[in-house]
């Protein structure tokens, strides 16, 4: 499976977005969802919409689950960086909360993935093409 830079830029991007969307740094407004159902069950909504996106991107665009998971990983690192030097956190919990909704964006375009080569799909979007 060869790296596609189209494909890496592109997941880097909609990496970071939906990292700011899902988990947004000390605005995270999960917070009433969990005072109503219980951190266990938030976490698995949170997670569950993570895979959600990843498999969306991956049936929208076709990027395959290497060039997904280097673009992830750019976005990641850059976040990071964001964070510790604009936040300023008191711990590093958000190097673990953001690591884990990376592996479920990444295990979302897996799924995706998975199903197109079990349908005998190829990897444009949707199949078609």
């Amino acid at each position: 499976m060869a790296l596609h830079h189209r494909a890496i830029s592109g997941s880097a991007v909609a990496t970071f977005l939906a990292g700011l969307a899902l988990w947004p740094p000390r605005a995270v407004y999960w917070t009433h969802l969990t005072a109503v159902v219980g951190d266990g069950v938030t976490l698995a909504v949170v997670c569950l919409l993570a895979v959600t996106f990843g498999a969306a991107f991956a049936w929208l665009t076709g990027v395959d689950v290497l060039s997904f998971a280097v673009g992830g990983g750019v976005a990641y690192a850059a976040g990071m960086v964001a964070i510790e030097v604009w936040l300023l956190p008191d711990s590093p919990a958000h190097l673990v909360w953001y690591a884990v909704l990376l592996a479920c964006l990444v295990g979302g375009v897996a799924l995706r993935d998975r199903l197109r080569k079990i349908r005998g799909e190829s990897l444009a979007p949707s199949g078609r093409g």
